[in-house]
């Protein structure tokens, strides 16, 4: 007994199935937040560091807490948004974009 030999080589999370101009909401969307949560993160850096009274261990758990989120922002975010609007949900577009798809 062999067992089942089926190998996968492509995954294809279908995300959310909505027509274009709600995709482009959508990014529009993520992108405020990914801005915000950049500028939020940079300005609580910003304090903790020109405040001296800030130098305490319970601020510097959260100076690298905010530069652990904006880490993770940074490598999730952008791929989401490359992603959202133009990447084909199924095998029918897929044939409209022979060209980013080798």
């Amino acid at each position: 007994m062999g067992g089942n030999q089926t190998r996968i080589t492509e995954v294809t999370l279908l995300g959310f199935q909505v027509d274009s101009a709600l995709e482009f909401f959508l990014f529009g969307l993520f992108s405020l937040f990914y801005t915000l949560t950049l500028l939020g993160n940079g300005v609580i850096l910003g304090l903790i560091c020109l405040d001296s009274r800030l130098h305490t261990p319970m601020y510097f758990f959260l100076s690298h807490l905010a530069i652990i989120d904006m880490s993770y922002a940074s490598n999730n975010v952008p791929k989401i948004m490359v992603d959202c609007p133009t990447k084909p949900k199924n095998d029918f577009e897929r044939e409209r974009w022979p060209s980013r798809h080798h």
